[in-house]
């Protein structure tokens, strides 16, 4: 009796391209990839979906019926905050603080010129923020109770101008919750149905602007979350999957539709969250240790780093550069740098790219979906680096006339050169947008880039990866057999993760209420993972504290023990380890010696571990075969060098483990174009991944030197 075969499956919907893969029990990978379909996103999901089972060569409904795992990364909630698109929401606060969210930090983004200090968009007016008369004070007692007549009228007020959320964030409501539960019950009572979105349960943790942010936001998108995740469990139940789904967050874990229902802003970032997951994983399969990820989609180009192969996960995070909220989330730094992102040229005459993008619809001009303005895509096309008749498997044929058109009237009139040299502008533009991200989580952060491996993959980074990492002296880029979809394939090394925090001050004696603190927090974590289907020996749970110097501002976290013992000898350890992490963050001799080390608050983290199916490695060819055959030769402009020349081309079906190309050279992968340039050699390895290296770097410095 044949095995049934299983799958799991990884979904990362983006803002031009939705993209799947699959690994079967056997250790087959497939992938593929569909346009998204922002008015409705399981339309594009279910069109990727369809087009991965006919790749596996198996009916959709047999491939989700033998499913046991599918994870889902999202930029619902993203786009939702970008485009200011989201619930009609209320806020109920204490008296006296309604303009917490207009007076924000004073300053109201990073950008020192004062002129372009403006206003923060109001998620919520100000005739929308409803004061109550209560008050509780900073160690949890109540100096004015809120009466249950005052807590419904409140809510009614707010019914009566047509909210369809409520955020409930009151003063020292982490010291004692009582009145925001107060308002809650109010809430369900007097709009049952409503989405309520309450501070204490969200992020019971001191600092009112940031905890009320995040409220709010969490408020503002969860209707959009509620109807995704309700129709996307709706659309692949009807089409036969059994399993739950997982939704990705955007710190590196996945929860399940419910819970992404409670806390949607959890969701944000959760593809590019997705592929450095992956790249993790990945580089601990290479045995690289350091390693800058980099992903460049239809849409932007997202860096992060990982020292040691460990992400940086930021507890702060600045949402649309405008919207400063206390959620952890993977530390990524995109830009408006994809493949999609718009050309033009500034009133200096010069060609700039982004942060616009031609997006989904109508996307790049070369796609002949109505697309009149130039963009990254239609340059590589133009330049001979696209084969128009290649693109997306030969699905869809680039129309490359109109994208010469364009580029020639937007781009070449005003620089006055033809279009080949205004595409090779455009290139040169966007691969120094992208080394200049690279640069700024680099050695902007005191990172020598030179000891680090670039993982690069999306879509469109196959062509620019190389360049990249030669302007910045990375010497080794990895391009994943999968790169196309990689955040898509990341989403399957995801582990099941909850963390929460808790404002928990302490200074010196007595650590009881830490220690209960951190155990109320590892009982609640836990009993969700168990509800979810985990073992005890399957959870794995760490117990944090945010310390910092008296008188900071801000935090580092330092591991506690998992002990309910916990004791003052424990934390005064962590005092004194304090300073030894702080230098490793901010140098040598930034440490506050003498200062006092304070306790603010206490994380815990629980991690419910997946086991993923894995690919299975293939036989490397012969040495006497290394040298890989090109099916042809193009004609194509090396924007970096200026010059045009033919160029060898290689397929990547025909590519095996061992193959060795020298640059120049082009592979053609039926999801991703690769650009291999002068000075650079590509080896296949045995998973099918492309381990790019510079031939030239080590000469390069020999000649700096």
């Amino acid at each position: 009796m044949t095995e049934q075969v299983q799958y799991q499956i990884g979904c990362d919907i983006g803002g031009t391209f939705t993209d799947v893969t699959a690994v079967d029990s056997r250790g087959n990978v497939y992938s593929d990839k569909s346009d998204t379909t922002p008015d409705d996103l399981s339309v594009g999901l279910i069109a990727a979906l369809e087009n991965l089972a006919e790749r596996i060569g198996v009916p959709l409904e047999q491939v989700l019926a033998h499913t046991t795992r599918f994870v889902n990364g999202t930029t619902a909630v993203t786009n939702s905050i970008a485009e200011l698109r989201g619930a009609r929401v209320g806020l109920l606060t204490t008296r006296g603080f309604g303009d917490n969210l207009l007076i924000a930090r004073s300053a109201r983004s990073a950008d020192r010129d004062h002129h372009r200090q403006v206003n923060i968009p109001q998620i919520v007016p100000r005739e929308r923020v409803v004061e109550v008369n209560e008050r509780i004070d900073r160690k949890g007692a109540v100096v004015v109770p809120l009466s249950d007549t005052e807590a419904r009228a409140a809510v009614r007020r707010l019914v009566d101008m047509g909210v369809e959320a409520i955020a409930i964030s009151l003063l020292w409501s982490f010291a004692n919750p009582h009145h925001e539960e107060q308002l809650a019950a109010a809430a369900a009572e007097e709009a049952p149905g409503l989405f309520v979105s309450v501070s204490s349960r969200l992020h019971p943790v001191i600092r009112e602007y940031e905890r009320t942010m995040t409220t709010v936001l969490n408020a503002f998108t969860g209707i959009r979350v509620a109807e995704y995740t309700g129709r996307i469990e709706k659309e692949l139940g009807d089409r036969g999957l059994r399993t739950p789904i997982g939704f990705m967050q955007g710190f590196g874990g996945t929860l399940t539709a419910d819970e992404a229902r409670e806390r949607p802003i959890t969701l944000v970032d959760s593809g590019p969250a997705g592929g450095v997951i992956g790249a993790q994983a990945l580089a601990a399969r290479l045995g690289m240790h350091n390693v800058v990820t980099a992903d460049m989609g239809g849409t932007s180009f997202d860096v992060s780093v990982l020292q040691g192969n460990k992400p940086l996960v930021t507890q702060r995070v600045m949402l649309r550069d405008q919207f400063l909220t206390a959620l952890p989330k993977i530390d990524v730094l995109p830009i408006g740098a994809g493949g999609g992102s718009i050309a033009w040229v500034d009133a200096r005459g010069i060609p700039q790219v982004g942060p616009r993008s031609a997006g989904a619809d109508p996307g790049p001009v070369c796609y002949g979906k109505g697309g009149v303005v130039p963009t990254v895509t239609d340059a590589s096309a133009v330049l001979g680096l696209l084969a128009p008749q290649a693109f997306l498997g030969g699905r869809r044929e680039l129309a490359l006339e109109p994208a010469r058109q364009a580029m020639e009237s937007e781009i070449g009139k005003p620089l006055d050169v033809d279009a080949v040299h205004a595409a090779a502008s455009v290139y040169r533009m966007v691969t120094a947008n992208m080394s200049n991200a690279v640069r700024t989580v680099t050695v902007e952060r005191g990172h020598d880039p030179r000891i680090f491996s670039m993982v690069a993959y999306g879509g469109a980074l196959g062509i620019f990866a190389a360049d990249i990492a030669r302007e910045v002296g990375i010497r080794q880029v990895v391009i994943p057999a999968d790169a196309a979809v990689f955040s898509a394939t990341g989403l399957l090394n995801s582990d099941d993760v909850r963390t929460r925090s808790r404002s928990a001050m302490w200074v010196g004696g007595d650590a009881g209420h830490i220690a209960t603190a951190l155990a109320d927090l590892d009982d609640e974590l836990t009993a969700t993972l168990r509800a979810a289907g985990y073992s005890d020996d399957a959870i794995d749970v760490v117990w944090e504290g945010e310390f910092k110097y008296a008188g900071q501002q801000w935090e580092l976290p330092v591991s506690l023990p998992r002990d309910r013992n916990l004791g003052e000898a424990d934390l005064t350890d962590a005092q004194r380890r304090y300073g030894e992490l702080y230098e490793a963050e901010y140098g040598s001799g930034s440490a506050w010696v003498g200062s006092p080390v304070v306790l603010v608050a206490v994380r815990v983290t629980a991690t419910g571990r997946v086991s993923a199916l894995e690919p299975i490695p293939a036989q490397p060819v012969p040495e006497s075969e290394r040298r890989q055959a090109p099916s042809g030769t193009r004609r194509v402009f090396l924007p970096l060098e200026g010059r045009q020349t033919d160029v060898a081309v290689y397929d990547t079906g025909s590519a095996r483990a061992g193959h060795e190309v020298t640059g120049p050279a082009i592979f053609e992968h039926p999801l991703t174009t690769l650009q291999i340039p002068p000075g650079w050699t590509a080896r296949i390895d045995e998973w099918g991944n492309f381990i790019l290296t510079d031939q030239t770097a080590s000469t390069n410095e020999e000649n700096a030197q």
